[in-house]
């Protein structure tokens, strides 16, 4: 009874807080990954407009500065010149701008660092009187791949001053042309809150590195130091390291042990007496308990593997809860995605590390979501196989499938309506309906090829000594001699499920050939860039290519997200959702690789036997990941993109989930060296925290307003992660599990 008070509770918080941030629009929701990263200055700035300013506020045009450098009267305004770009782009944030109008000064060197945002920096382009003429300034994105200057000023001479203010967040490269005949070229590393000049002369000598041609020279100086941007961050990681160092030293020295023991001397308390009933999530939660969701599958199946119920317990402070003998390893590595996710979700310090990618190329946050599929496809191998070992028949394992496929997009679908709520224009896809899509195709596949005698060579994982020690498998069947069966009992993982292998080869080799050989409308077929720019602007309309033609296509742009990653760098035009139909086909392939890892865990039973094969099935997609791009990661005939989620990206990621379990798997479950705190609070309950963070995102104790900096952003970050984990543990320790 208590649970369904505090689930009705939780809706109907919910369905508050959708009503309240009606007026909040996209702008606080502004990431890829279902539109949960949000930035604190734009809520403050949307409270007080109404819905056509906060569109006309979030379409900017970018400007550049041109001035007289010398002290001007009342009517220098009227010499002021605001140059505009030849493109303009809807950006979800304020200030996060390429280049921007920076405030007008009669001088060249007055201090303006005090009017700099985050991550702006500021340089004057100043022009040598020995030259005379015109000059013509270009500005390029080097993140921006194969686009094209860009024209800030025409018509810049000596007696100006060209000021801009750019986002240190990219490099830039500058060119200025004399005419036709000469011009010079720099690279732009700018940092936060510097102050840079750049003197343009006539060349005198040979050639510089700044130098395209003799005629002009350009050179950049500093006139300003800039702030340190990771002073904060490494900050916080050696805290984060000290406070994991110590708890690893904790739990050796058995302190907490220590410290109970120490307060029942002092306040002459009993000790609780262990409970005859460990609480073990391999067993059946109680009835107050909520089973664990479609994205703790792995939960289900353990709970599936023991038919036996806890009796409800009335006072759980006074029983001591033993450590599960489930494979921590798993959970701790769901938990440690989950609170990655909530980092990034509420901003990642402001960090372009921990923000998705422009397009190409692979950054923090776009790892995140990627290993929560694999941890799908491997959690999935447990419940099924758990499923077929009780006997439970297809058809029911198929709806089990079916209703939970529904109920994640059912949710995943309400969550984007917390913030608008026209459903002519509401957001169909999602994080939670990839995922739901995903397990439906993965489960349905896994249901309907698996047989029971599939899993026959090996022991069951729920029948081990009763000292707890593992088994060989190996030591425990039968292998025939001869040279091919001692392959085939080696290999038996890979061989013993060809359906479902053909299954996945099948669908895989679709999408490559609708990716790479149908072309649409104008667009070319193989295109996978951004559009807009890219190019030159030669596809501007073919934004993802095949897959977002599909999309808009099925579902019209209306229903598409509608801030894609490449708006601010390459000015694509068209809506473009990250969780697109078609790249359901690559995430389907990803979470099977994540089904061989759980293949791995079920069917062999020593720590060597399962390492070898997790470390080399990691070792092996990575190489494949990484050759598909060439070696270049944002290159090659098939480059990392999260957007497309390229078959490159699904290897690439994978690896990195096998090499990452691998390790969590030595230091948590061979060598026990952590008991996985508090990651695996946040592991078996994953689904329900991940519903809640978003949910919460913008209510008090979670996120306030801060100070404008890289430091009060990361700050703010780590307490909402902080915040999730103590809520973690509180429902660990209430029992309070949710599961669809």
């Amino acid at each position: 009874m208590k649970t369904k008070l505090a689930l009705i509770s939780l809706i109907q918080l919910f369905l508050l807080h959708s009503s309240i941030s009606v007026q909040l629009g996209h702008e606080v929701g502004s990431t890829s990954m279902d539109s949960t990263h949000y930035d604190r200055r734009i809520i403050h700035q949307q409270c007080s407009l109404n819905n056509n300013e906060g569109k006309d506020l979030n379409r900017a045009s970018f400007w550049a500065t041109v001035r007289s450098p010398s002290p001007s009267t009342a009517n220098s305004t009227n010499q002021t010149q605001f140059l505009p770009f030849r493109r303009q782009l809807i950006i979800n944030n304020g200030e996060d701008r390429l280049v921007t109008r920076s405030p007008s000064s009669n001088t060249t060197n007055t201090n303006q660092s005090t009017l700099l945002g985050i991550d702006q920096a500021t340089i004057d382009i100043i022009v040598d009187n020995q030259i005379s003429g015109n000059l013509t300034v270009y500005v390029l994105v080097n993140e921006c791949l194969d686009c094209p200057y860009e024209v800030i000023a025409q018509d810049l001479s000596s007696s100006q001053v060209l000021n801009l203010t750019l986002n240190t967040k990219y490099t830039y490269r500058i060119r200025i042309e004399l005419g036709n005949a000469s011009s010079c070229l720099e690279t732009l590393n700018l940092y936060e809150h510097g102050e840079y000049t750049l003197n343009v002369q006539q060349s005198t000598g040979s050639a510089s590195n700044s130098t395209l041609d003799t005629g002009l020279k350009c050179t950049l100086t500093t006139s300003r130091l800039a702030n340190n941007v990771y002073t904060p961050l490494i900050v916080a990681g050696v805290i984060l390291l000290a406070l994991f160092i110590f708890c690893i030293f904790a739990q050796r020295m058995k302190l907490r042990e220590y410290l109970i023991n120490l307060k029942n001397r002092c306040f002459n308390h009993v000790p609780p007496q262990e409970s005859t009933h460990s609480y073990d999530l391999q067993t059946c939660p109680p009835v107050t308990t909520l089973c664990q969701s479609g994205i703790d599958t792995v939960n289900t199946a353990e709970c599936n593997a023991n038919g036996s119920k806890l009796p409800p317990i009335h006072k759980v402070s006074q029983v001591i809860v033993p450590r599960s003998k489930r494979l921590l390893s798993l959970d701790a590595f769901r938990g440690v995605a989950l609170i990655a996710m909530i980092f990034v979700n509420y901003g990642g310090g402001g960090y372009a590390q921990f923000q998705h990618s422009s397009w190409h190329g692979i950054t923090v946050a776009d790892a995140v979501f990627p290993l929560f599929v694999w941890i799908l496809g491997a959690s999935a191998v447990f419940s099924i196989k758990n499923a077929f070992d009780k006997g439970v028949s297809k058809r029911t394992l198929l709806m089990k499938v079916a209703m939970r496929t529904l109920k994640l997009f059912i949710i995943g679908f309400v969550l984007n309506t917390r913030f608008k709520v026209d459903l002519n224009h509401v957001r169909i896809l999602g994080v939670l309906q990839r995922f739901a899509l995903v397990y439906g195709v993965v489960g349905t596949i896994e249901v309907l090829c698996t047989r029971s005698r599939q899993y026959s060579l090996t022991a069951n994982l729920n029948n081990n000594n009763s000292n707890g020690k593992h088994t060989s498998t190996m030591t425990t069947t039968t292998v025939k001699t001869g040279r091919t069966k001692r392959v085939t009992t080696v290999f038996r993982d890979i061989s013993n499920f060809p359906l479902q292998w053909l299954s996945i080869i099948g669908l895989t080799t679709i999408w490559i050939l609708v990716v790479y050989l149908v072309p649409f409308e104008n667009c070319p077929a193989g295109y996978l860039g951004p559009g807009g720019l890219h190019e030159n602007g030669k596809y501007e309309n073919c934004t993802g290519g095949i897959t977002g033609y599909i999309d808009r296509f099925v579902l019209t742009d209306e229903h598409l997200y509608q801030y894609p990653t490449c708006q601010l760098v390459y000015g694509c035009k068209p809506p473009f959702d990250s969780e697109n139909l078609l790249g359901v086909i690559p995430t389907i392939f990803l979470a099977y690789l994540g089904v061989q890892a759980g293949r791995i865990l079920v069917m062999y039973q020593t720590d060597v036997d399962r390492l070898i094969r997790l470390v080399t099935w990691g070792i092996f997609t990575l190489a494949i990941g990484i050759g598909l791009t060439s070696g270049t990661l944002d290159g090659g005939p098939m480059p990392l993109n999260k957007n497309l989620w390229t078959l490159s990206f699904s290897f690439f990621t994978a690896g990195l989930a096998f090499l990452g379990f691998a390790i969590m798997y030595i230091v948590i479950d061979k060598l026990k060296w952590w008991n996985a705190t508090p990651f695996q609070y946040l592991g078996t309950n994953s689904i329900l925290i991940y519903m809640a963070h978003i949910v919460f995102a913008t209510y008090f104790p979670v996120q306030w307003t801060v100070a404008n900096t890289h430091a009060a952003h990361l700050a703010m970050a780590l307490w909402g992660c902080i915040f999730w984990i103590i809520i973690a543990y509180i429902f660990f320790k209430k029992r309070v599990f949710l599961v669809l």
